[in-house]
């Protein structure tokens, strides 16, 4: 057996490579080519803020103190993007922090100290975050501090400048990470394992939209007593203090982010350290999580609703598998949650600005977060429903497929209807009601159902797979290159059409002619998916075969269609 030295290495590595929980990846996924890829999308993000960034202050004419009073903004920002990727990070790693029953049953047959495998695991966290906090700054880090060194301090200034910069990213991304690993740490001391892994999810979705809440949702410091309270603020003022102080308030501010830090630090550490040990233990000495009690009245309810809204038992057990499926698979659910939480990110962002302009009445701000909050509704379930789960259990569903492809994908348009684009409406009803006269409100949300049907058949229009049934193949489309563009097309398009709508609300025939023109288009685009999904040769699809580079004369299909089966929802044989 190598020595001790040797095992560190060799664990380190794999558990760098599997920082970001690998059962989110696909059997041909590649955890280097997804950390290269998060990577790129960091450092292209830092790009993008170099060039807006630094010629405001290399082009301004404002004396050298007025421009760096006037970059307190930017640093800030800067500061508080640190402290998201850091949270991010934690959040998408946070099944990794801890060793799973899997990883002990393999390591804990071979002669391997647990210090070992501690320091390894601690190690690779340090790293991925290290990396990550880089890749964020990696243009602004090595540009902005120049812009931003004090007057009259020459080469050493922006030296110091550049230290004080790096020294306070790091800073910042440590106090966050260490913040939510004593997170995890303290619920894994106090409640049971298998309570634990229940809880865990909730806490993670929770970190997650409260990261992203609070990095769009940061206030300008127009009041000092907002900078007690934001960790951004905190950690400009230790920027401040190591580049030189502008004002004596970043004094106070730097010493409670020295604090803070050292407070997250040492509680981050040592609650992580004996929640390993604990958990280690008990991960082999008792169970996973056990079967939900259905006797509950919550259970009862849910399921006397399902029994009476949804008629067809094909409907309703599908219906089932989904929502269940979701409530029980912590990686559908956080992939889930990240599109909802961008999604109610923009939404906030939104909203926030509606209330310069009054939120009490229509405004185009909360008709586009609605609209914001829908869209990512709707394509976060629909993105999902790719993904498999437990993919070789699959042959239940190939063995029992006694209806016709049609009504399958009849049954996941109305559960895409029904928990993709049901809830975000309801939530918008619920608030709009509460806020605005009655008449807009209603105008609006009928503009939203026919936008959400729209949307529905669109993103299933030549979809043949059941949800969390097919094999999934990663690298469709160029994330690196489209995801930039379709959040840049998202955008304009949600202000384009909110600015019409807006427009329409004021007269009914603006607003009739409106809703007309988006039913003709959901009408459209049902007829559309309608065809393909009723056709008998559009059967259900279990496996994502790659493009072939050669194509041979091959008339099989998968899920072969041969002209004579039968089904129960239809009479006779196809022919």
């Amino acid at each position: 057996m190598p020595d001790e030295r040797r095992q560190f290495a060799i664990l380190y590595r794999g558990f760098l490579l599997r920082i970001i929980d690998p059962e989110l990846l696909s059997a041909r996924g590649d955890a280097r080519n997804l950390l290269g890829q998060l990577g790129a999308l960091l450092a292209a993000f830092s790009f993008v803020l170099a060039i807006v960034l630094i010629p405001r202050y290399t082009a301004s004419v404002l004396p050298r103190e007025r421009l760096l009073r006037a970059a307190l903004g930017h640093e800030e920002f800067l500061i508080a993007t640190s402290i998201a990727t850091a949270g991010l990070f934690a959040v998408l790693a946070w099944n990794s922090m801890l060793l799973d029953r899997r990883d002990r049953f393999v390591l804990g047959m071979l002669p391997i100290h647990t210090r070992t495998i501690f320091a390894a695991k601690l190690a690779a966290m340090g790293t991925a975050l290290a990396v990550g906090v880089i890749a964020v700054n990696t243009f602004t880090g090595l540009t902005f501090p120049f812009a931003a060194s004090v007057p009259d301090s020459g080469p050493l200034g922006a030296v110091r400048s550049l230290a004080a910069y790096w020294i306070t990213m790091f800073a910042a991304g440590l106090f966050m990470f260490c913040a939510l690993l004593a997170l995890q740490g303290l619920a894994a001391q106090l409640l049971p394992y298998r309570l634990f892994l229940r809880v865990s999810g909730f806490l993670q979705l929770g970190a997650f939209f409260a990261v992203l809440g609070i990095y769009f949702l940061t206030p300008a410091p127009t009041k000092q007593n907002l900078l007690a309270w934001l960790p951004s603020f905190w950690f400009l003022g230790l920027f401040q203090e190591l580049n030189g102080p502008l004002d004596p308030i970043f004094g106070r501010l730097a010493i409670r982010a020295a604090v803070s830090l050292l407070v997250a630090g040492a509680l981050g550490f040592g609650l992580y350290a004996l929640a390993y040990y604990r958990h280690v233990r008990q991960a082999l000495e008792q169970p996973d999580i056990a079967p939900g009690d259905r006797s509950q009245p919550l259970g009862r309810l849910g399921r006397f609703l399902v029994m009476k809204g949804i008629s067809r038992p094909l409907e309703r057990a599908i219906f089932l598998f989904v929502s269940r499926t979701i409530a029980r698979s912590r990686q559908h659910r956080l992939l889930l949650a990240v599109y909802g939480g961008l999604g109610l990110a923009i939404a906030l962002a939104y909203a926030k600005s509606s209330f310069r302009t009054g939120w009490d009445k229509p405004n185009v701000q909360f008709l586009a977060a609605t609209a914001v909050l829908l869209f990512f509704s709707v394509v976060g379930l629909r993105a999902i429903f790719a993904l498999p789960l437990a993919l070789a259990a699959n042959w239940i569903f190939r063995i029992t497929a006694v209806h016709s492809p049609n009504a399958y994908f009849t049954a996941i348009r109305k559960c895409l209807l029904a928990l993709g684009a049901g809830p975000p409406l309801v939530c918008s009803a619920i608030l709009l009601f509460a806020i605005w006269p009655v008449r807009p409100v209603f105008e609006h949300l009928a503009i939203l159902t026919a936008a959400a049907f729209l949307l529905v058949d669109l993103f299933l229009y030549r979809f043949r797979k059941l949800p969390f049934a097919c094999s999934y193949l990663p690298g469709g489309g160029n994330l690196k290159l489209k995801f930039g563009a379709y959040g840049i097309g998202l955008v304009f398009l949600a202000d384009l059409a909110t600015h019409i709508e807006f427009w329409a609300l004021h007269r009914f025939t603006r607003f009739a002619t409106l809703l007309a023109l988006l039913v003709a288009a959901a009408v459209w685009a049902y007829r559309r998916r309608a065809a393909v999904a009723g056709s008998p040769y559009t059967p259900l699809q279990f496996m994502d075969l790659p493009p072939a580079d050669i194509f041979a004369l091959d008339f099989r299909r998968d899920s072969e269609w041969i002209g004579g089966e039968q089904y129960l929802d239809i009479s006779t044989p196809l022919s």
